[in-house]
């Protein structure tokens, strides 16, 4: 890694506002090891009179849980020694305290986001360096392509980054439609927007059951994507779309 032109983008989330580590501010990142080990959720029961314990992390979900994963990116530049005081300042006041959004160069394809804090700034005559931290992060990165928002070309990697197409679907009297989500490395819950809503107003069925939808957002705690494929069937009338987000650890 070139520790030199290494940066990143943040994203503030209020506001939608993005700068450039290095394009921007002038910063460069200086270690390599920002992205920190996941905190998994274990539940271990001791048995008296058994050997080791038994391991109940995977019975009430069937799953992995991941809790969150410390980010510490070490980041420093050049200034005049008298303008670094207001710079900090002014970083302290964007980021301090709220949740963002950061791609990192070498792996644009995906964003990490939590929320961020200002530590350890410190300054050598022109040479001044901080820590941007995100001590609870969220477990996993998410595609820049994910489906449940507008996704910009300029960051997105095509060996590594996936785009899912194909979401809005219309649905007229006496037809169904389907589509079918393929599962991640992350288990996701579909949100289903309607946009239209006709007379005979969509239902949609998965895994054997049938919901009828709503106008606007519709979202099914039950209908998880972890393992397998789902299919969503559509009947009814009326125009919908399908978003998601896919993540990796």
């Amino acid at each position: 890694m070139n520790t030199i032109t290494n940066g990143a983008t943040i994203e503030i989330v209020a506001t939608g506002e993005q700068y450039h580590t290095l394009k921007d501010w002038g910063l460069a990142i200086g270690n390599n090891d920002y992205i920190g080990d996941v905190e998994q959720e274990n539940y271990y029961v001791d048995v008296p009179g058994a050997d080791g314990f038994l391991d109940f992390s995977e019975a009430i979900t069937g799953r992995r849980i991941f809790k969150s994963r410390p980010i510490n990116v070490e980041l420093g530049g050049k200034k005049p020694r008298n303008d670094w005081d207001i710079f900090i300042s002014d970083i302290r006041n964007l980021v301090e305290g709220r949740e963002i959004k950061i791609i990192f160069d070498n792996d644009s394809g995906f964003y990490w986001t939590g929320r961020a804090s200002i530590q350890g700034f410190d300054r050598n005559r022109e040479i001044g360096t901080f820590t941007l931290a995100i001590p609870k992060a969220d477990p996993y990165k998410y595609n820049v392509a994910d489906s449940t928002e507008d996704w910009l070309w300029d960051p997105f990697d095509f060996e590594t980054g996936i785009i899912d197409e194909g979401t809005e679907i219309t649905v007229k009297t006496g037809e169904t439609k389907t589509y079918t989500i393929v599962p991640d490395q992350m288990p996701f819950v579909p949100t289903i927007y309607v946009s239209v809503l006709g007379s005979a107003g969509p239902k949609m069925t998965a895994n054997g059951e049938t919901y009828t939808l709503m106008k606007g957002k519709n979202r099914f705690a039950d209908i998880t994507v972890n393992t397998e494929d789902v299919v969503l069937s559509f009947t009814g009338t009326g125009t919908l779309a399908i978003r998601y987000r896919r993540g990796s650890l």
